[in-house]
Parts: structure tokens; sequence; C-alpha cells
């Protein structure tokens, strides 16, 4: 069977069958038109990959689900779906022996976990955010409790300068037209300092956008609103460096690493996912707690200038959370007002 790049999300896969291809002809898996390749000639990309599983029936999730769910390695479930399911492929992953199943029962869709060692990296994140909320908030020994290198995981891992131009939304109140000033465009007073999804109640951290539409929906604006929007610019000749919870990793860079990197990258995105998550409403400002834990751990201990994260009001869009404002100004305010609101639903039961 041939396969083409676009078949693929994976960088490192598509960057391959492109360099590798001497043919452009019709795929055998998505019937689309591009550079192809044999089957073969990539399935050493998956047979370490695969390793990081094994066959649970009880509470696993199909292979080519967590696969896509977790690690976006092909460009869609049918594609994948295809891929796995090929003769060659069924056998090459069937003789791993992590995933223990017969060729005879190898499928896609066979229900997978990722192995043990794995697993229990990636529950100590959740029994740290419950020791945080419930027993110990000031003396939880982070790397005592979890055995987790965290100065590896949260390392410094992006950088913006004053070619970067960040934004700050704030809803004006009583129908006021006038924009606010440069000066109270910047973070809160200590005093006025509300818990936030990175920064604990008086200790207040900058929030911006990488986009302007981005900072309309973070601040949860309504149809007529009359919103201010902050224009930031870092000052001249200044680098600010993040910890960076929107990379993307692709598993087949890491050779001989996948175990350990399989447990980064799995922790990194149980973080990513809680600071994303906006609180609602009926929601205790403790569920803040452990991502502001780790705001601190990654101010001080990894000495970086903030953090990045996905919005989950946008899709696409990204949240620049900086701990201090001194290295950033405001260069411009400008009033806009919400001429539209859709709302989508999904039907729960």
């Amino acid at each position: 069977m041939n396969v083409c790049d676009k078949c693929f999300a994976d960088l490192e896969i598509k960057q391959f069958i492109v360099s590798t291809s001497k043919v452009q002809g019709k795929c055998d898996c998505c019937g689309e038109d591009g550079h192809t390749v044999d089957v073969n000639e990539i399935l050493d990309f998956f047979t370490e990959f695969i390793t990081i599983f094994k066959y649970d029936n009880i509470g696993g999730r199909p292979l080519v689900e967590i696969i896509q769910e977790d690690w976006s390695i092909f460009s869609s479930i049918d594609a994948g779906t295809k891929f796995l399911s090929s003769s060659d492929v069924l056998t090459s992953l069937a003789s791993v022996k992590a995933v223990s199943l017969p060729s005879s029962k190898f499928d896609p869709m066979i229900p997978v976990t990722y192995v043990d060692e794995i697993s229990e990296s990636v529950l100590s994140w959740y029994n740290l955010k419950d020791d945080l909320k419930w027993e110990r908030r000031f003396l939880t020994d982070i790397e005592e409790m979890t055995g987790i290198n965290w100065n590896s995981i949260l390392k410094i891992s992006a950088k913006i300068d004053s070619k970067n131009l960040l934004f700050r939304a704030r809803i004006n109140q009583n129908g006021q037209v006038s924009p606010f000033s440069k000066e109270n465009m910047g973070k809160p007073e200590k005093y006025f300092a509300t818990a936030g999804r990175a920064n604990p109640q008086g200790i207040p951290y900058l929030y911006l956008s990488k986009a302007l539409e981005t900072t309309l929906y973070e601040a949860r604006a309504t149809f007529l609103d009359n919103i201010s929007i902050g224009t930031f610019r870092i000052k001249d000749n200044i680098e600010l460096t993040l910890v960076d919870f929107t990379q993307k990793f692709s598993p087949f860079t890491q050779e001989g690493q996948i175990i350990s990197f399989t447990k980064e990258k799995l922790i990194k995105d149980a973080i990513s996912k809680d600071l994303s998550r906006p609180l609602r409403r009926y929601d205790s400002e403790l569920e803040y707690i452990p991502t502001q834990f780790i705001c601190e751990f990654i101010r001080f201990n990894i000495e970086a200038d903030g953090i990045q994260f996905n919005s989950s009001l946008q899709r696409d869009g990204v949240n620049v959370v900086l701990f201090d404002q001194s290295n950033i100004e405001c260069v411009d305010v400008e009033v806009h007002q919400i001429t539209e609101v859709k709302i989508k639903s999904s039907r729960v039961l």
C-alpha cells in the first residue's frame, strides 16, 4: 500500500515522506494525489512508539483515538483508521509485545492504555492537585511527592521580544465610550487582585493574548459591550522567556527515550488543560490552586518571565501571562463594540 504526506499531521512523518518520495501519485489510503511512499518505509516510526501502549479491555480507549487525541499524528481519525488497518501495518504492530495481541485480533479499535510507568507518572499530577487543594498548600515538596524532575518538564521553551504585539481587554462599565488610559490597562493593584488560573489572590500577573480577537473571548464580552483593547509592546532590546504550554510534540524525534518523553509530554498536556480551563460560575477557586502553584514554581525555580497556553474560549487562540510588567508597555488603547455574538451547543444527554 502507498501512503502520502497528506495522510499525516505529524511534521516528522510528512517531511520524511516528501524527502524520500520518488513519485507523486494517488494515495491508497486517502485517495488524494501527493508525495507517496510504500507503507513499509515508515513502519519504523511506529515500532518504538507503539510500545508506550498496552492492551486494556476494561479502561482502555481505541488505539486510533488515543493516538489522534493525544498526539495528532494523522490528518484525521479516518486516515488513521485506514493506515492502521493495512495488512502491512497490522502485521508489524501486532508483533510488538507491549500490545500482546495476536495479529488476527489486532485492529485500530483495540482498547489500550499507556503502560504502567507512564500512567503512574501522569497520575502524580492529579495526586499533587489533590494534595495542594486538600492537604498541604504551602509546604508541599513537589519533587519529593511526585518523583518527577519538574525542572525538565517546565523548562523555558519560548521567547518573545519587541516584534511581538500582545493585547489585553477591559470591559467598559455603564456605557462608557472613552477608552481606559494606558496606565489602567496593566495588571491590577495587588490589593484588588483576585485569584486567577495563574496568580494567587493579592499577587497580580498581567494576562495578555497574542491576537486581539482572542482577548475579546477571554474578557467574556457580550452583545453591545464596549471594550477597551490595549496593545502592548515589549521594550526595546529586551527578550522575555516563557514556559510554553502550546507546543506540539512529535514522538518520532525521541529515539530510545520514548517512555520518558511521553511522561513529560502527557504531564505538560494535563497542566495545559487546567491552565486553559476557565472557572465556571459554580466552580470553587480551589480549582485554581494547582496551576497557581505551578506558575509560582516557574517564576521562582525556573526563573522564566511568564507562560503561554492555549485559549479554551477561542480555537487556536494563545494567551500569555507575564509575572512582571516592568519590561512591557501599553502603546495604544482603542474602544471596540461587540456587534455580533454566536453561540453553539452540543447535546450532552
